[in-house]
């Protein structure tokens, strides 16, 4: 155990915050501190499961479980755990015991069992009490000795079996049961009441297993294997009488406990105690331990490279003080002091697997500590870096980065579609370039290997764009999207037109007029596009239009193949997702892409509403609704003090935490929510109360989101945490060209696939010409 009046330092996870200078250690105090601290194997294997889990790497963290011995975690990541708790709540029994596959019970009780004897003896309870305790302890291993989680995860087992049975699925209920019969009567007894949150009234009446004599009749197995029959036997005798009662009618009196509660309450009653009694893992856990352990031993000297990484600039600064004091005049010396410093920052680099510096040859060190530096410590765009501007009175409407993070797409008010982003080739345009960080000719990611000028039109290898023969509409275009390969550009506009067209060449491939007819079917024009997409296979396009409806049109017919109705107001985002069956509650959806996925589309909607529909039939699944809290002070989960949403204006499917999406309103508040529509998590800026949040975008890394507020302001927000962890004041400033006091409303904002560039615009008619502003 550290302590931090000796070091200096609070312990705040994940990270070490210090605020005043340590006392200076002794090589005593060290070994001390490392003999006292001995780190068992499988504690550094359940650090590398949940960051392999964090990471998506889900098959190898079960890989790696199965190869330790079933090592596992102790508890589920805080994503994990709210999908449990879902899937308990909604009876997906399937999802829910594959969440809980990966407890390691035993290390959960160990670690039980380590905090229980603090606990008994502040309760006070007298003899009586811990001879009860003992007796339920030396009961031979039967409920009364179980952990409140063991007794939870019992619960959640015995009554997905007995749900099998009362949907009809008996052979399946009997073949269940015998393979969690061991959980069941290890921590539930016959007599114990279901209602007991922690089994302290079982213990209280110091009750074991006597009685039961290892026989299977009088176990609780034995006992859910009675109730099953008895359903059975009833279902048979109301057969055989002709009488066609329901299926809840024919359960036994105590099939869901002796209280006799009914299935949806038993449900909630087990999703309450996995929540309540299931640990949390602490995020980036491994991480946070790697950086405070280089810190100590940088701190202790054990590690004498990463204390020589720390201390350079300060030994680099004596140095250059002795040579200043030693000869020549002081205008030499000051010259010989900044090359020395300046040449230790450079080849100074820690590399964390080998444990020591890399030494770099040459170059800006400033560049290369940023290009070489983690990726995964993704900087927050804080300063304007390059400005898009257009002619006058044309503004932009919409915009995208290409894939590969080369080209910036820009769709305007005139109707022209434009890709910025030339090459930087000599030392004069990299100059111009205003210094952006990236790579070289030697850099690992071939992406990041060339610096670009997005103010520039792309023309080096887009002729078209350098005769002046751009991609057109004939009215403004409101949505843009760019297949996965990067081949080709989805644009639609305000008239109802919805063009594809080949990069390379600018050609139109297809033009759909009128996709989503006009208003009522009458008129020239049809109703605006507002949002498109290709779908991951790049032979079908997805679009959403003022007429309140989705559609999704065939490439190679050139017509329409479903439509999604169902919205009462404009579709402003509509999208692709792959999700598993069990995340949606369908159990017979077809595969695609993956073993038992589907494809779904999710719309959002002027409405105030998300719905997520079945991508194969068109078939609505799930209507998913943000609250909208109806004072800065009231909490989501308190349904008086909420009403549905105005409008819900982005949508954005996450990877990293898994089968969630980020659901952004027209209100103060952002939402991290589930597919089946739980709240996860709520964005709420704490500066300034009742601000309006207008446009979103999420990080390529899925770590921070980027909300652009109606006061002018962009707000950076930790997915993980929900902390607000910056804000930019004059967001909106920088990117619009607006007069008077008024503030101009960003209108949508766009995120780097490879870099940490944010790019905002506004097409506020009041501006004297249009521009799309770079942030890094």
């Amino acid at each position: 155990r550290i302590n931090s009046a000796n070091f200096g330092c609070v312990h705040s996870s994940p990270n070490i915050r210090y605020f005043r200078e340590p006392r200076p250690p002794t090589m005593a105090m060290a070994a001390s501190a490392s003999a006292s601290l001995p780190v068992p194997s499988a504690d550094v294997l359940r650090l590398v499961q949940a960051h392999l889990i964090e990471s998506g790497l889900r098959s190898s963290a079960s890989a790696l479980r199965a190869e330790s011995g079933g090592v596992g975690l102790p508890g589920l990541l805080p994503s994990t755990k709210g999908t449990l708790v879902d899937a308990a709540r909604g009876g997906r029994w399937g999802e829910a015991l594959k969440a809980l596959d990966g407890l390691d019970l035993e290390r959960a009780k160990a670690a039980f069992a380590g905090g229980a004897g603090g606990r008994d003896g502040d309760r006070g309870d007298g003899g009586d009490g811990d001879e009860g305790g003992d007796a339920a302890r030396g009961d031979g291993g039967s409920g009364g000795s179980a952990t409140p989680l063991e007794r939870a995860v019992a619960l959640a087992h015995e009554t997905a079996v007995l749900e099998l049975a009362e949907v009809g699925e008996t052979d399946l209920a009997y073949a269940a049961l015998r393979m969690c019969a061991d959980t069941i009567d290890r921590a539930l007894r016959v007599d114990d009441d279901d209602e007991d949150d922690d089994g302290e009234a079982d213990r209280a009446r110091g009750g074991g297993a006597s009685g039961r004599g290892g026989l299977p009749a009088s176990s609780r197995s034995g006992d859910v294997e009675r109730r099953i029959t008895a359903l059975s036997s009833n279902r048979r005798a109301a057969s055989s009488s002709g009488t066609n009662g329901s299926s809840s009618s024919l359960l036994p009196a105590d099939y869901y406990g002796p209280s006799n509660p009914p299935r949806q309450k038993r449900r909630d009653r087990v999703a309450k105690l996995l929540g309540k009694h299931v640990p949390e893992v602490t995020p980036r856990r491994l991480l946070a331990l790697l950086g405070q352990s280089v810190r100590w031993q940088c701190h202790t000297g054990t590690f004498p490279a990463v204390r020589k990484l720390f201390r350079g600039e300060e030994e680099d600064e004596e140095e250059g003080n002795l040579l200043d004091e030693e000869g020549g005049d002081d205008e030499d010396g000051k010259k010989k002091k900044k090359k020395k410093k300046k040449r230790g920052r450079v080849e100074r680099r820690f590399d964390l697997v080998l444990g020591a510096i890399d030494l770099a040859d040459g170059g800006d060190g400033k560049k290369r500590r940023r290009k070489d530096g983690d990726p995964s410590a993704e900087k927050i765009p804080s300063r304007p870096f390059q400005t898009i501007r257009l002619g006058k009175k044309c503004y932009v409407e919409s915009a995208i980065f290409l894939p590969d993070g080369r080209g910036l797409v820009t769709g305007s008010s005139d109707g022209f579609v434009e890709i910025w982003g030339e090459p930087v080739k000599d030392k004069e345009d990299r100059t111009a370039s205003k210094g952006e960080t990236g790579g070289d000719a030697s850099s690992e990611n071939p992406l990041l290997s060339v610096e670009i000028d997005y103010e520039k039109l792309r023309t080096s290898d887009l002729p078209y764009q350098k005769d002046d023969d751009l991609m057109t509409h004939d009215a403004p275009v409101l949505a843009m999207d760019v297949s996965s390969d990067g081949r080709l550009l989805g644009t639609a506009s305000s008239d109802g037109t919805v063009c594809v067209w080949k990069v390379e060449d600018g050609k139109l491939l297809r033009k759909l007029e009128r996709a989503h007819g006009g208003i009522g079917g009458g008129g020239d024009r049809g109703a605006a596009v507002t949002c498109i997409q290709f779908s991951p296979d790049g032979s079908k396009i997805l679009t959403g239009g003022h007429d309140s409806t989705c559609r999704e049109f065939g490439l190679l017919a050139s017509r329409m193949l479903k439509e999604f109705r169902g919205h009462s107001s404009y579709v402003n985002c509509c999208s692709y997702a792959v999700l598993p069956p069990s995340v949606v509650g369908g159990s017979g959806r077809k595969g695609h892409g993956g073993a038992g996925d589907f494809l779904a589309v999710v719309t959002a909607s002027a409405d105030g509403t998300v719905r997520i529909w079945d991508g194969r039939t068109a078939e609505p699944i799930r209507e998913v609704v943000p609250p909208i809290p109806t004072s800065a002070n009231a909490s989501v989960e308190d349904k008086d003090s909420i009403t549905p949403s105005k409008s819900v204006h982005t949508v954005v499917h996450l990877h990293d935490p898994p089968n969630a999406m980020i659901v952004v309103p027209r209100s103060d508040r952002a939402y991290l929510m589930s597919y089946a529509g739980e709240v996860l998590r709520a964005f709420a800026r704490d500066d300034v109360p009742n601000t309006e949040f207008l446009a979103a975008a999420v990080s390529p890394s899925n770590r921070w989101l980027y909300v652009a507020a109606d006061d002018g302001k962009c707000v950076t927000f930790d997915i993980q945490t929900g902390t607000a962890e910056k804000i930019v004041r004059t967001f909106a400033e920088e990117c619009s060209s607006g007069r008077g006091e008024r503030a101009c409303e960003i209108s949508g904002l766009v995120c780097h696939p490879h870099r940490g560039l944010l790019g905002g615009f506004c097409s506020d008619k009041g501006q004297k010409r249009g521009m799309l502003t770079l942030w890094k």
